[in-house]
């Protein structure tokens, strides 16, 4: 595992110790990236916070911040994925200015959101496989004002999965060996408080 581009492109990050975290692969999270940073979106990395739910080892919110993110947020309930995440986070000899931009959170994804207060352009959902988490997401993010009209959501699930992505726009879908990637936003006609 290593960052791919960015302020610390080639760092290695520490891989997970515990068969229960899987790290987004090297391939589908240099997709991931292209796919941000493509004319198709046209995402400015340097203008986004970023949520990474499900977080595991922190590469992927780790390779936002590497690549300019405003802030990055960490969501995990995992105390061993929180763990990794600060001994992933450590190697980057981040300063105390910039200290303040990076929160991990050690909670379950939707209860996590009731104490954050900041609206994400990025927003990485990255759950254990067929699991209902994603659909939660995608419900909390919306009814708790944390996402806008510009916000883009990645959702990383098996490629069998599918969701109710009720109030959001399926912009686009990619298969990666058993990944599936699904790019989604608000619809228009989809409320925000």
């Amino acid at each position: 595992m290593r960052i791919i581009g960015g302020k610390y492109k080639g760092l290695k990050l520490l891989p997970p110790d515990d068969t229960k975290i899987r790290p987004t692969s090297d391939r589908l999270k240099e997709s991931l990236f292209s796919i941000i940073t493509s004319s198709k979106y046209k995402i400015n990395i340097d203008n986004c916070n970023v949520l990474d739910i499900c977080s595991g080892t922190g590469s992927l919110g780790i390779e936002a911040f590497s690549r300019g993110a405003i802030s990055v947020y960490f969501i995990d309930k995992n105390y061993r994925s929180i763990n990794l995440i600060n001994r992933n986070i450590s190697k980057l000899n981040i300063d105390d200015k910039i200290e303040n931009k990076i929160k991990i959170i050690k909670d379950e994804a939707t209860k996590a959101f009731k104490s954050i207060n900041k609206v994400f352009q990025i927003v990485l959902i990255d759950p254990p496989y067929n699991t209902s988490i994603t659909e939660n997401c995608l419900f909390k993010l919306k009814e708790l004002n944390l996402i806008c009209q510009d916000s883009y959501i990645f959702a990383e699930s098996s490629k069998t999965e599918n969701f109710n992505y009720d109030g959001y726009q399926i912009l686009d879908k990619k298969i990666y060996g058993n990944s599936k990637l699904t790019i989604l936003r608000l619809l228009n006609s989809s409320s925000i408080k």
